[in-house]
């Protein structure tokens, strides 16, 4: 098992522009523009980045389940779509930690509307870069041979894997050793953070799905790459 801390993100340029826009539904007004720099650096000293992961082996897929070597099992039909061909899976989490949902849950408390759905917009940003960045590190390692390639991220909760397969991916993975935890619904304390799987073998044998956007039919999702 790998644990990532003090984790260095990029945050130069304008995070949170292009996704507050499309809330909004187009340009941002002065006022707003001077707000996104301003709650920029206030998330900035909130956020404590931190991955943990763990790669296992595939025993089998048969039907719409993955069986693993260490005796786990992921259910689901996109879930077993995507790992087709692996030989590997990375199970991952990663959060922006708890300072953040302190943060925005005050700023909600206060009152301030707009603040909190700026600051939303740029921490939904940076997790984002966050996963690209876990993405890559990750990568490096599944990626084995020569001719292995990986499969693209996809997560519980995303179109047809049900949002109660976290259970699983947290008996695969201790989230509590970078400060995550599930609540009854199944849904990721702190709030920002993000689980997941990634499939890797030779690249004439995994799927070759480019994003999980690619099989969910939400054409309007604000979401999609």
């Amino acid at each position: 098992m790998t644990i990532l801390k003090d984790i260095k993100l990029d945050t130069s340029g304008n995070i949170g522009k292009d996704f507050l826009k499309s809330l909004m539904g187009g340009r941002l007004n002065p006022q707003i523009e001077r707000m996104l720099e301003e709650k920029k650096d206030i998330c900035i000293k909130n956020i404590s980045p931190k991955i943990i992961y763990e790669i296992f082996k595939i025993d089998k897929i048969k039907g719409n389940s993955v069986y693993f070597n260490s005796g786990h099992i992921l259910n689901g039909p996109n879930i077993s779509k995507i790992l087709k061909g692996s030989e590997i899976t990375a199970i991952f989490i990663f959060t922006l930690g708890s300072g953040i949902d302190d943060m925005i849950e005050k700023t909600s408390s206060d009152g301030d509307t707009l603040a909190t759905i700026i600051m939303d917009s740029i921490t939904t940003s940076m997790l984002t870069i966050l996963g690209k960045k876990a993405g890559e590190l990750i990568k490096k390692e599944g990626i084995k041979k020569d001719n292995w390639s990986s499969t693209c991220t996809y997560s519980p909760g995303q179109f047809k894997w049900t949002i109660e397969e976290q259970k699983e991916i947290f008996n695969m993975v201790d989230g509590s050793r970078i400060g995550v935890k599930l609540n009854k619904s199944y849904l990721m304390i702190p709030f920002k953070s993000i689980s997941g799987v990634y499939g890797f073998g030779p690249k004439d044998k995994i799927d070759k799905t480019r994003v999980a956007c690619d099989i969910c039919p939400r054409k309007n999702c604000i979401g999609r790459r």
